[in-house]
């Protein structure tokens, strides 16, 4: 494998909208989601070290979860795995692991993987990947992966294509015109049917150096104090201890917001492998099979009467009865039940900011 390639897997989020499955103690990035054996985060590795060498796998991750990390993927080495001491939103942990894979080599290219993602064809996304990684070793271009939309989407964000960029010998990479964030139904419709909208996957692709000359235009404190400290401090540890120490100084942003949005040398590739972002029950809902009455039972036993639409999980174990009833999310997991209507995503999040506010994180 060429050992200028890099992956950073992205496995630091809480996952909230997926309580009470995903917890603060064990997000969902570090369950068997699929029940295929394999957790969200070992299936993303496997996926990634079919193009990568496996010393250049990277995950980044919130301190908290270092030790599942290390539980699940016992192949890393520590230095493959890097801590963000506080919650800061993507921009500021991209930012990190760029610089500390410059550290390791100048002339890397980076894929960066989000750890919650379904892929259908992996040949296919495979084939993708390594177009990307060989389009930005020759071009200074920040390439974002997008999904041609199969239904008017409001979860996911919309890329708007432009013109194909002068052919390339390794795929079809278009300039992007405009990023749009969960837009309504109705916006989401006219993206859908006009043709020139993909689904945002979060699938990034840059060499090290144009993503860091990128934010250091657009991010120049948090770049220049970043920089400050790789060259003061070439000890390893020291130079962790030191941007724990500036990280909370940094701006709370996502990549896109920050950087992909505001930037003018971001193109488009098309991604035609089979995806879903599993981050919400709708997500799963959406994805995962259903039987004759449009129910989804995820890794659950259960027994419907009469009950259509629903979606079901339980713990090892347990088995559900369900009777006369249509539409509702069922989820027990650990010390909480959850029962609620089905496709009202906001208010998972209201259940559990209501539950810690009540209970502490007893149940968070």
């Amino acid at each position: 494998m060429d050992k200028n390639r890099y992956c950073v897997i992205m496995a630091g989020g809480i996952g909230s909208r997926l309580w009470p499955l995903s917890r603060k103690s064990r997000p969902k990035q570090f369950h068997d989601l699929l029940g295929c054996g394999r957790t969200l985060l070992q299936q993303t590795f496997d996926r990634y070290s079919r193009i990568v060498p496996l010393k250049n796998i990277v995950v980044s991750t919130n301190s908290d979860y270092s030790d599942l990390v290390r539980e699940q993927l016992p192949e890393l080495s520590s230095e493959q795995i890097l801590h963000e001491p506080t919650y800061r939103g993507t921009a500021p942990s991209i930012a990190y692991v760029a610089c500390h894979i410059r550290q390791l080599n100048e002339n890397a290219n980076i894929v960066v993987a989000q750890s919650d993602q379904l892929i259908l064809d992996e040949n296919l996304f495979v084939e993708t990947v390594n177009n990307g990684l060989d389009f930005v070793a020759k071009n200074k271009k920040l390439v974002v992966v997008g999904i041609k939309p199969t239904c008017p989407e409001t979860r996911y964000g919309y890329i708007q294509a432009e013109e194909e960029l002068e052919p390339a010998e390794n795929g079809i990479f278009h300039k992007v015109r405009t990023f749009t964030e969960k837009p309504a139904y109705e916006f989401a419709q006219i993206f859908m049917e006009s043709g020139e909208f993909y689904w945002n996957s979060g699938i990034y692709i840059w060499n090290v150096q144009t993503i860091i000359d990128t934010m250091t235009e657009l991010l120049p404190d948090m770049m220049g104090e970043l920089e400050r400290v790789f060259s003061e401090f070439p000890n390893r540890d020291e130079r962790r201890k030191r941007v724990y120490e500036a990280y909370t100084s940094f701006p709370n942003v996502s990549m896109d917001y920050a950087v992909m949005e505001r930037a003018d040398n971001v193109c488009l590739q098309i991604g035609k492998f089979g995806w879903a972002d599993l981050g919400t029950w709708d997500s799963l809902y959406s994805t995962f099979p259903k039987d004759r009455d449009g129910n989804v039972i995820v890794r659950s036993r259960t027994i419907a009467y009469n009950s259509k639409d629903n979606v079901v999980v339980l713990p090892k174990g347990k088995l559900a009865i369900i009777q006369d009833v249509d539409d509702l999310l069922i989820a027990d997991s650990e010390n909480v039940l959850l029962v609620c209507k089905k496709g009202k995503e906001g208010d998972i999040r209201k259940f559990l900011n209501d539950t810690r506010m009540k209970f502490g994180d007893e149940f968070a």
